[in-house]
């Protein structure tokens, strides 16, 4: 009978160098996966303020579209934009994305779904979204399409 080989002491460092490598990319992975789950129905809050509501002379009333883009992790993606005015105050608004697929389609129906609330009713120069229902690169299409209708609506 063969006495039993010992594995040298680097292998060994190595083996465990490698679990240790497996057990913090699963935790990074879980830990990314729940912020993503709790992100999704968060929705960015606003202290709503007098001057947010503030009526302003710089815009037209009526109702005004834009076409906002911004780059995800999928390319190029965006957003149509069609807000109303009425003494420089939002009293309406709708959103369609154009995404087909993938994480970009679902962050842009989350954006959708939760940013009404956000700027009906709000001074159009005071809106300013970040991350909205977990979406935050929807915010940058919304932003562009925003600023094209203030300058269409400058009075």
């Amino acid at each position: 009978m063969e006495p039993a080989r010992k594995l040298h002491p680097g292998i060994i460092a190595l083996i465990v160098i490698v679990l240790i490598g497996i057990a913090a990319t699963a935790v990074i992975v879980i830990h990314n996966n729940s912020n993503k789950s709790a992100g999704s129905t968060t929705t960015t809050q606003t202290a709503i303020t007098a001057a947010d509501t503030a009526p302003s002379t710089t815009y037209k009333d009526g109702t005004y579209n834009a076409t906002g883009s911004y780059v995800s992790p999928e390319g190029k993606e965006s957003i149509e934009l069609t807000v109303t005015l009425k003494d420089g105050i939002i009293t309406s608004t709708s959103l369609v994305g154009d995404a087909t697929g993938g994480n970009a389609k679902d962050y842009q129906a989350q954006f959708a779904s939760g940013y009404k609330d956000l700027v009906v009713g709000r001074n159009i120069d005071r809106v300013a979204l970040s991350r909205v229902a977990g979406s935050s690169l929807t915010s940058n299409g919304f932003k562009d399409a925003l600023d094209q209708i203030k300058t269409n609506a400058k009075a």
